[in-house]
Formats: structure tokens, C-alpha cells, sequence
């Protein structure tokens, strides 16, 4: 069988603009998690228990959901997007209209949009988009080596 000559990546990465890319990926698969545990940890602080367990599972998912963006699977990076967009928009609408005082409304509304600016980190094309399509062909090519059983794989 004769191999076909390599081709150029599709996705060519400056090193700065990379690291930086990585940089800020890791800060948003930080910050989603965050976000999801301050209620848990809010109820803790005011003595509520009931549902913790749902909600620590709740944390457990959306970490290895994070994982896997960071690992490079599209599937993951397409679910925390829809995620992060739906939450963001109930959370936003739920503070405008359940907030018991105005300042916890105004709070609640802050969280929604903190979830739609990090869903909207992962898609817009920037330092983020770039790294995180670095990552996709990084995982593609290895997948495709580990199939075909060659250190090089098919281009």
C-alpha cells in the first residue's frame, strides 16, 4: 500500500496565539463549573442540605463534560455550548422574574449572562475557537492513527 503525501493542517496556529487560546479555554472550562456550584455552595452557607446530592452530581457531569472539551471531543464542545446558552437564558429570565428583592434578581441576571458570555467564548472565532480547533485535529489524527494501527495514520 502506498502512502499518500502528507498535507498542510487546515488550521495553522501562531504559538502565542495558542498559548493564549489555551489560556483563556482553561478559564472558561474553569468558570463553568463555578458557576453551576455557587448555588450549591450558597445553600450550604445558608444550612439548606436537601438536594445536595443532586446538585453534586450536577458538578461531577459538567466537570467531566469539561474534561472532555478540553480533551478535543467536538461532541462535548457542541453540548456545553447549547448548555451554556439554554442555562444562560432561563437563568437570565429567572432573575428577572423570581428575584424576591431587587438586588437578588439583578444577581440571578448577572449569573445568566455570565453563562451566555462563556457559551459565547467557546464559538466566537478568536484565540479560544482556534485552540480549541487545534485540539480537534490533534484528537482526529490520533484517532485516525490508533484505527489504522500506523504511527503516521492517513492524512
Amino acid at each position: 500500500m502506498t502512502k499518500l503525501p502528507e498535507q498542510e493542517s487546515p488550521v495553522s496556529v501562531a504559538p502565542d496565539d495558542l498559548e493564549q487560546g489555551q489560556l483563556w479555554l482553561r478559564a472558561v472550562l474553569i468558570a463553568l463549573p463555578l458557576l453551576v456550584a455557587v448555588p450549591t455552595v450558597a445553600g450550604l452557607l445558608q444550612g439548606r442540605t436537601e438536594g445536595t446530592l443532586q446538585e453534586v452530581l450536577y458538578l461531577i457531569a459538567t466537570a467531566v463534560l469539561m474534561w472532555n472539551v478540553w480533551r478535543g471531543s467536538v461532541w462535548s464542545w457542541r453540548i456545553t455550548v447549547a448548555l451554556s446558552m439554554l442555562t444562560g437564558m432561563l437563568v437570565f429570565m429567572a432573575g428577572l422574574l423570581g428575584g424576591e428583592t431587587l438586588m437578588q434578581g439583578l444577581v440571578i441576571s448577572a449569573a445568566g449572562l455570565a453563562f451566555l458570555l462563556l457559551g459565547l467564548f467557546l464559538v466566537a472565532d478568536g484565540p479560544v475557537r482556534r485552540a480549541l480547533e487545534a485540539r480537534w485535529e490533534a484528537r482526529t489524527h490520533d484517532l485516525r492513527r490508533r484505527r489504522d494501527g500506523s504511527p503516521e495514520g492517513r492524512p
